[in-house]
């Protein structure tokens, strides 16, 4: 009885004072914009600078989350202060990456929808190819290409349309 007792108390005490447990959070932290202003907090903004935070990026990046889109659950496309990008979760490594980047100022063809307003499923826009990837690399050409973005919903098309041209402005 008292040994049982005693030993019962020991376990418990010691499952208690554990801490080498991973702590799962409820919500990701808040994301503070560069006008260092606190806002309530936002759900999606927090998770937008999640992902940001997340992915392994060259070296010297510093952009500062600006908005996002989830396509699926391993693709996000995600616009910074000065760039887009369209990030791929690896299984292989676990961790999410860069599948492309293009600056601002690449942008040749502003971002259009695709379909009718209240049936757009994605954008498209045009970019000038890093003249240092790919093909362009021999010729040293920056050629253009076209990229399409298809997204789960018209609202979220029509939303990130607008958001793109907002940070093109």
């Amino acid at each position: 009885g008292i040994s049982d007792m005693i030993t019962y108390t020991i376990d418990g005490i010691h499952h208690h004072t554990q801490v080498d447990e991973k702590i799962d959070y409820l919500r990701h932290p808040r994301y503070i914009q560069p006008d260092k202003i606190l806002r309530p907090y936002n759900t999606t903004q927090s998770e937008g600078k999640y992902f940001l935070q997340q992915v392994s990026r060259p070296r010297g990046w510093r952009d500062e989350y600006y908005h996002h889109s989830v396509l699926s659950n391993k693709s996000v496309f995600l616009l910074t202060d000065t760039k887009c990008m369209l990030l791929q979760y690896d299984d292989m490594v676990n961790e999410w990456k860069v599948d492309w980047h293009h600056p601002y100022n690449d942008v040749v063809k502003l971002p259009s929808l695709l379909g009718a307003d209240e049936d757009a499923v994605g954008i498209t826009f045009t970019v000038l190819m890093d003249p240092n990837a790919g093909v362009s690399r021999l010729f040293k050409n920056r050629r253009k290409k076209e990229r399409i973005v298809i997204l789960p919903s018209s609202l979220a098309a029509r939303q990130l349309h607008r958001e793109f041209l907002d940070r093109l402005e």
